[in-house]
């Protein structure tokens, strides 16, 4: 059944553009393996500051779930969804960049509101334009991709550093999941002219 879920996720349209993008910011930015390397180049491996890295994450996107009913409620949700991901791997550059503890932790709010934005507005567009004979096995297919997109990417973020330092994997992944997402942007019109009301807009190729 996922299998069959995945196979419908792949195909052209505003689906695959959302999770396209939720992969290029979970696969190439992920921040959480880089918190103990990066609070000991900068900030002395002190454990209080490296669980407030986490706690503003956690912070941020409970802000952002607060006012999320404003954000379902708008028209444009691949867009939004595009501008998300995109503040997600400004924010997590500026936190790779940061020589200190205020904008590093400014920073990492930031990121998190962003994810809870992006995940928003996914889910909204998968349960909007899948149709119903099909809803359950892209389901199981987005929470696949959701559960291991961010641990690929922790993955793929100590692997670099190891190679070329903690702020530089995180930086390196924030550009080029930029690219990526940019990409994406421009090449599905089907995520980028999305909109929540027009009926047109399906999982099927060509309104």
């Amino acid at each position: 059944m996922t299998w069959e879920g995945v196979r419908h996720v792949s195909r052209p349209g505003a689906v695959r553009g959302a999770f396209g993008t939720d992969l290029f910011a979970t696969l190439l930015v992920m921040p959480v393996s880089l918190f103990p390397m990066i609070n000991d180049l900068r900030l002395d491996g002190a454990p209080e500051t490296l669980g407030l890295m986490t706690t503003s994450v956690a912070v941020g996107g409970l802000l952002a779930g607060v006012l999320s009913g404003t954000v379902v409620r708008r028209q444009r949700l691949g867009r939004i969804q595009s501008a998300a991901a995109a503040v997600w791997c400004l924010a997590l550059i500026g936190y790779g960049l940061s020589p200190a503890l205020a904008p590093m932790l400014l920073c990492l709010a930031l990121a998190g509101a962003a994810d809870t934005v992006s995940v928003i507005t996914r889910g909204a567009i998968v349960q909007l334009v899948t149709p119903d004979s099909r809803r359950g096995r892209v389901s199981a297919a987005e929470h696949v991709i959701g559960a291991a997109g961010p641990d690929l990417g922790n993955a793929r973020a100590g692997l670099v550093a190891q190679l070329v330092g903690a702020p530089a994997s995180l930086v390196g992944g924030g550009v080029l999941a930029l690219v990526g997402i940019g990409w994406i942007a421009v090449r599905n019109r089907h995520l980028r002219d999305f909109r929540r009301s027009d009926e047109r807009w399906t999982d099927r190729g060509e309104p």
